[in-house]
C-alpha cells in the first residue's frame, strides 16, 4: 500500500485544506486507483465536504491499493499554507508508517522540507454521496458566490434563497437592517434552471466555509428547493471537485 502522490499547485490546493478543516478538524483521505478524495462530517452534522481530485491533476500519482487515512486536517491545512509558489506537495506513505510524509519541494531548486502528519489507516469503503438534484440550479462565478455570502453577513445571521424561472433573490435582515441581491441568467448568473419555484434558508455561520475554495475556485454551481439542503460544487483548474452539502436552517 505505498503511497507517492504529487501536486503541482499547493498554493491553490491550501484553499481546498482550508475548507476541510473549517468544516472538521479530522476527516478521512482516500488514496484510490482513480484518484484522491476525502470526506469529511462537520460535529453537528449539518455540512458535509466530499473532494475528488482525478490522477491528471496530479503530475505524479502512485498508488498499488486503495488506502483510507484519518488525519488532522487542521494540521494538514497548516502544513499546506507553508507551500510557495515554486513548490510541489508530496504525499508519501511506507506500508506500517503511522505517519504520511509530506514534502514541500521546491521545483527549482530541488530543496525539499519534510513534514510528518499523524494517520490512522482505516479499512477501505465506499464513500456514499447524496444523492440531490434540486428543483432550483444556478451557477455563478466564485467571487459573486463569496460576495453574496459576505455581503448577507454584514446585515444578518441567516440567508434565505428564493429562486423562480426567471431569477434568483438573496436576502438577510435583522432589525433595522434588509440586504437582498437579485440575480438573473446573464447579471451575473452563468446558467439559471429551476423547475419548481423554491425558497429556503441557511445560517451564515454554517455557510461561511463555502468561502474558502473560492480563493482557488473557477465557478460554483447551487443547487437547492424549498426547505432542503444547498449543494454547492467548485470547480478548479486542475480538475478537482469539491461537493459541500449544507442543512436547511431550523424554525
Amino acid at each position: 500500500m505505498a503511497v507517492r502522490v504529487e501536486h503541482p499547485a499547493p498554493t491553490k490546493f491550501k484553499y481546498i485544506t482550508q475548507t476541510l478543516a473549517k468544516i472538521n478538524d479530522e476527516g478521512d483521505l482516500i488514496f484510490t486507483l482513480e484518484g484522491l478524495k476525502a470526506y469529511l462530517m462537520s460535529p453537528d452534522k449539518t455540512s458535509l465536504a466530499v473532494l475528488t481530485a482525478p490522477t491528471t491533476a496530479f503530475d505524479e500519482y502512485t498508488v498499488d491499493e486503495e488506502i483510507v487515512f484519518r488525519v488532522p486536517t487542521d494540521e494538514l491545512n497548516k502544513i499546506v499554507k507553508r507551500a510557495t509558489r515554486n513548490d510541489s506537495l508530496i504525499f508519501e506513505y511506507e506500508p506500517g508508517s503511522d505517519m504520511l510524509k509530506i514534502l514541500l519541494e521546491d521545483r527549482k531548486t530541488g530543496i525539499s522540507r519534510t513534514f510528518y502528519l499523524p494517520a490512522v489507516v482505516l479499512e477501505s469503503r465506499e464513500i456514499k454521496e447524496p444523492r440531490m438534484e434540486g428543483k432550483a440550479r444556478f451557477t455563478l462565478m466564485a467571487d459573486d458566490f463569496k460576495n453574496m455570502i459576505q455581503d448577507a453577513k454584514v446585515v444578518g445571521d441567516v440567508l434565505e434563497l428564493k429562486a423562480t424561472m426567471e431569477e434568483v433573490r438573496i436576502l438577510s435582515s435583522s432589525e433595522e437592517k434588509e440586504y437582498e441581491w437579485i440575480m438573473k441568467d446573464g447579471d451575473p448568473l452563468l446558467s439559471l434552471t429551476v423547475t419548481e419555484d423554491s425558497a429556503s434558508t441557511y445560517t451564515l455561520n454554517s455557510l461561511q466555509a463555502l468561502t474558502k475554495p473560492t480563493g482557488a475556485a473557477e465557478s460554483v454551481t447551487v443547487e437547492f428547493e424549498s426547505n432542503y439542503p444547498l449543494k454547492a460544487t467548485f470547480t478548479f483548474p486542475n480538475g478537482e471537485k469539491l461537493v459541500i452539502y449544507v442543512a436547511p436552517a431550523l424554525g
